[in-house]
């Protein structure tokens, strides 16, 4: 069994871990890892639109964060399906405290994949260093605890086949998904402040219906942003949309 692991850098902090994970594996089938960072081509010839991408024999595409239960069964010649990750959400605005999201407090904005390890929010860290400047977007807290959040990166550095430009840019990562409530939305509108004078446009890749990436498109369009066409489809998982808005 062939395994292809594209992966953006450390963009999320759960890269380092599922490659670390792949090592593990690397005497029980062939297993290749591509960084897109930076190679736009690469991206565009796999349809990259996820942290991840992981390509079984050649043919199979998978996108959520790899598990061993998954890599076993792999192994083991069951079938694999994936199934898109669809929860209902909250659309009531909950805004706790608002704060910048920096080196000093990465470590609550790492937490969003609910595992710790300093050494992934480490690795994150450098990510965002060498992508933006001291700011890499706004978190949501309550008394310290992460309720949600949104970072982004200039257009131009995202290996995906998007528009790029110096005056666009991209939102990477929303977060959390809740059945109650929008945590989303409160860091959003700070972020949106934030970017002006420095972009003219942000734009994002929306799920459909689901909540990976960054979904739903709902939620986007409710906060003024428009949707400029389908990006990408994988039969039975998702359909992408490009977004956009005016800063």
């Amino acid at each position: 069994m062939k395994i292809d692991f594209y992966y953006w850098d450390m963009q999320c902090p759960l890269n380092n871990e599922m490659l670390k994970l792949l090592e593990k594996y690397d005497s029980r089938c062939e297993i290749h890892t591509h960084n897109v960072k930076g190679d736009f081509i690469l991206a565009k010839e796999q349809r990259m639109f996820f942290p991840t991408l992981t390509v079984v024999n050649n043919v199979k595409r998978y996108f959520n964060p790899l598990n061993e239960n998954f890599l076993n069964r792999l192994l083991q010649g069951k079938e694999v399906e994936e199934k898109p990750y669809l929860i209902r959400q909250g659309r009531k605005v909950f805004t706790g405290e608002i704060l910048s999201l920096t080196k000093q407090n990465i470590e609550i904005a790492c937490a969003c994949t609910s595992r710790k390890s300093s050494e992934n929010c480490h690795k994150k860290l450098k990510f965002l260093e060498d992508c933006c400047s001291d700011v890499f977007g706004f978190i949501n807290v309550d008394n310290g605890k992460l309720l949600g959040g949104v970072e982004y990166v200039p257009s131009v550095l995202v290996p995906y086949d998007i528009p790029k430009s110096d005056k666009v840019a991209f939102l990477t990562c929303t977060y959390l998904s809740s059945k109650k409530y929008d945590y989303k939305t409160a860091p959003l509108k700070i972020l949106e402040n934030f970017l002006k004078g420095k972009f003219d446009k942000l734009i994002a890749i929306s799920d459909d219906r689901g909540n990976f990436p960054n979904g739903d498109l709902e939620w986007f369009l409710k906060n003024g942003f428009s949707d400029e066409y389908v990006i990408s489809v994988e039969p039975n998982y998702c359909k992408l949309h490009l977004v956009s808005k005016n800063l």
